[in-house]
């Protein structure tokens, strides 16, 4: 009797397991974990394969890659100069852990991550190395 309760025990544990890893590869989320993103920009093509997230109230750019396509996604980050119309490249993120994966910058890191207020930001997002389905998008960092 011992054995038949010890053996459906651990089938219960078994089962309960195998449902709990289910769930959680199920309902992971591709967005990056915060929430409150003032622009949110993909790439170009159908699968929309990578999405970058801004939060200009820390600086805070994360870049995810949203679609099994094979790309790694990639967002490059540039600051207007005070020429306007100019602007440098501070940083560039790529996302290269397979779909689901998503890469940081916050103002916090220091250097070219404390992106300069009053000035226009320009990120330009992309798959792989060729740049492929690539979008450009600006925004006043006024936060």
């Amino acid at each position: 009797m011992r054995h038949k309760i010890a053996a459906l025990t651990a089938t219960t544990i078994v089962l309960a397991c195998g449902s709990l890893a289910t769930a959680t590869s199920a309902s992971a989320t591709v967005d990056p974990p915060g929430g409150g993103w003032d622009h949110t920009w993909t790439t170009s093509d159908a699968k929309q394969g990578g999405t970058v997230y801004i939060a200009e109230h820390g600086d805070v750019v994360s870049l995810c890659d949203t679609a099994a396509d094979g790309y790694a996604p990639r967002a490059e980050v540039f600051a207007e100069e005070s020429i306007a119309g100019l602007y440098d490249l501070q940083y560039t993120l790529t996302a290269s852990g397979g779909e689901g994966s998503c890469v940081s910058s916050r103002a916090s890191q220091g250097g070219v991550h404390d992106l300069p207020e009053g000035r226009h930001i320009s990120v330009t997002i992309y798959l792989g190395p060729d740049r492929k389905y690539q979008t450009t998008h600006t925004y006043l960092n006024d936060n």
